[in-house]
């Protein structure tokens, strides 16, 4: 591993880790940390927010009808963190969001040889996270797709009922503390 993406690792706090497949052929293991400094950005593809609005955060479900609270996208060109994060939300959910903070990150490496065609950081990758309050909603921003069927604000203590992996329970706590620790 590059001597400053295992620094910056360094600098989280470790949250939890699981081994998870996207597909049928990329399998990961995947760390989640809180806190971190500045990344170094050659190796961030996308960034994710727990998005909050009142006592609620906003889920997505799904094309295998799971929910996850943490939605969000890739980067592209010269966007910085916080234009990428704006963008992919807004596509993704319908929602524009305000007061953006850092949560922290998840690291990805890859436990499968490189294929040809992969054009990302390998092996290993970035997603940052952060928590942010749910702004105004513009339905028509939203480009429907193949995985994110719905989204939709679920009350905390309903959605820690319904389900979450263990990574995205620990992700809202997390993320709820923060958010009250900033008195929101």
């Amino acid at each position: 591993m590059d001597s400053e993406l295992a620094r910056f690792i360094a600098s989280g706090r470790q949250l939890t880790e699981e081994s998870v497949v996207w597909g049928s052929h990329m399998p990961f293991h995947v760390t989640y940390y809180l806190g971190g400094k500045a990344p170094p950005l050659q190796y961030v593809t996308s960034v994710r927010a727990v998005v909050f609005q009142a006592n609620s955060v906003l889920a997505v479900r799904d094309a295998a009808s799971h929910f996850h609270i943490v939605p969000g996208g890739r980067r592209e060109g010269i966007e910085t963190l916080e234009e990428t994060l704006r963008q992919e939300l807004l596509e993704e959910t319908g929602w524009t969001v305000a007061g953006i903070s850092s949560l922290g990150f998840t690291h990805f490496h890859h436990l499968a040889p490189k294929q040809a065609e992969y054009t990302y950081p390998y092996p290993d990758f970035l997603q940052l996270l952060y928590i942010a309050e749910a702004g105004s909603y513009v339905p028509d921003a939203r480009v429907p797709g193949e995985y994110e069927l719905e989204t939709g604000f679920v009350p905390i203590d309903k959605i820690r009922r319904a389900g979450l992996e263990q990574s995205q329970a620990m992700l809202l706590d997390a993320a709820t503390e923060l958010r009250r620790s900033m008195g929101r």
